[in-house]
């Protein structure tokens, strides 16, 4: 048995998975807003304090005892964690690990604090025969021990700490794969940020946390149509990426009018939050194919829990000229629990397999 906990902002998430003769199955599982008043929801305002209470309120209504949760993984927010690809010097283990910490200070926030990290082989270097890949992920002490806290004071005993990119790139290799030819993106949306992944079996991990999500988008909603944060969120879900769409009757009426004055028309797209978001992701995918110029794209998969947005596949292919799948996170996992929104449990689901001893 493996428990994932993935602390959001929005909402926190608790899956409990076993193994049984090969097959991964859900055993338990569940989510619980941080806010019970949702206009109330304010990212700056959020305290440890209420996302320890989140946790142990969704521990009680799942009927989890946290003292007797043995095999815990929680995840540190990617915005807080440095995750890179590096080619270094094959070398013993206690050099590489002395290498590798110089080089994660050059990228992680500076709180002075020492720096903490780990890192996973990938392999030779396919170009420089006396050197290897390294995947390098650096946080600081400071950072694990808040995070520790909240874990410890919400009840768990957890000695595992991921991180939401590398627990989602698990979920996609060991669900898809990794592509043989090019790379594939996994785009996971969430309320506070949303996470970029690229990844090749030829071509360099490489992971960016872009702040256009779900709470950007429901803010973009309530500065344009002036509603509150629930009347915003509840617009988002009925109309997805059309809502700050005119009303269609209204254009109608101004076409019409004047008419016989002029033969043409100019149409203006109005630009939104969810161009902004696809512009970020192409400025994005240009710096990769920099640095990777025989890099090609196949599909996109789109993630996370604002991945139900009405119309967010198809507004992303087509602003992005790509092949949007969805993710499907459940795909070779078995769940007998009705799901909503299967997509807000990728995270959750990506630490909860870790715990668990597959290939």
């Amino acid at each position: 048995m493996s428990t994932g906990i993935d602390i959001g902002k929005y909402s926190t998430k608790i899956v409990e998975l076993s193994l049984t003769k090969g097959e991964i199955a859900v055993k338990k599982i569940g989510t619980l807003n941080t806010f019970e008043d949702i206009n109330k929801f304010d990212l700056e305002k959020i305290s440890k304090s209420q996302l320890e209470a989140c946790i142990q309120d969704l521990s009680k209504n799942m009927s989890i005892n946290p003292r007797k949760v043995k095999n815990a993984i929680s995840s540190i927010s990617g915005t807080l964690v440095d995750i890179r690809q590096i080619s270094t010097l094959d070398m013993p283990d206690e050099e590489l690990s002395v290498s590798l910490e110089l080089e994660a200070k050059k990228h992680i926030p500076l709180d002075g604090t020492d720096a903490i990290i780990d890192y996973h082989h990938l392999g030779s270097n396919d170009t420089e025969i006396d050197k290897i890949n390294i995947l390098l992920v650096s946080t600081t002490k400071n950072i694990v021990k808040d995070h520790a806290n909240i874990i410890k004071n919400s009840g768990f005993r957890v000695e595992t700490f991921d991180t939401d990119p590398i627990a989602i790139a698990n979920m996609y290799k060991y669900n898809y794969g990794l592509t043989s030819e090019g790379s594939d993106v996994i785009l996971n949306i969430g309320n506070s940020s949303t996470t970029l992944i690229v990844w090749g079996q030829n071509f360099p991990f490489f992971t960016r946390n872009i702040e256009i999500s779900g709470n950007h988008f429901t803010n973009e909603i309530m500065r344009e149509l002036g509603v509150d944060y629930q009347t915003a969120e509840n617009l988002k879900s009925e109309k997805g990426v059309n809502v700050f769409m005119e009303d269609k009757n209204t254009e109608e009426n101004l076409e019409t009018e004047d008419s016989s004055e002029s033969n043409f028309g100019i149409s203006v797209e109005k630009r939104t939050c969810f161009n902004e978001l696809c512009e970020d992701i192409k400025r994005t995918l240009r710096f990769y194919m920099k640095n990777n110029n025989q890099a090609f794209f196949n599909n996109f998969y789109i993630t996370g829990g604002s991945a139900e947005i009405l119309g967010i596949n198809e507004f992303i292919a087509s602003a992005l000229n790509v092949n949007v799948v969805t993710f499907n996170p459940f795909q070779k996992i078995s769940n007998d629990t009705q799901i909503d929104n299967p997509n807000q449990y990728t995270t959750v689901l990506g630490l909860a397999l870790r715990g668990l001893d597959i290939e």
